[in-house]
């Protein structure tokens, strides 16, 4: 004589797993927790206001990059192919729009004596 024990269904295990993710979801939003999480995809999906030195970061490591390299694709960086909207008061609200190395006051010798064009942008 076997006997049986009685077992869950695999779609009972199925749906509570389920049961516990959502309320894990639920109660993080409750306490805060999707803030940060909300920013940083804001971050990488959208296109948002960066500070000055962020900037001239960026702008400094196309210098550097089309130093090393020479691919084109760092130079029309450079000369105004990226554009970065500043946000100068700490706001999250891009202040200055459109800002590219040169209005940036970033300087790159290798590119500027090579492209008269990069190295004549009206400031």
């Amino acid at each position: 004589m076997k006997k049986r024990g009685q077992g869950l269904s695999m779609n009972t295990i199925i749906i509570t797993i389920l049961v516990v993710l959502v309320l894990v979801v639920v109660a993080v939003f409750f306490t805060g927790g999707m803030s940060s999480l909300i920013n940083k995809i804001r971050g990488v999906v959208g296109s948002s206001a960066i500070d000055v030195s962020s900037a001239q970061l960026q702008c400094n490591g196309y210098c550097e990059n089309y130093d090393l390299t020479g691919l084109p694709s760092y130079r029309d960086n450079f000369c105004g192919g990226k554009t970065f909207d500043i946000d100068s008061d700490g706001d999250g609200e891009a202040d200055l729009e459109q800002q590219t190395c040169k209005r940036l006051n970033v300087n790159c010798p290798v590119i500027e004596n090579e492209d008269e064009e990069c190295s004549s942008e009206p400031i």
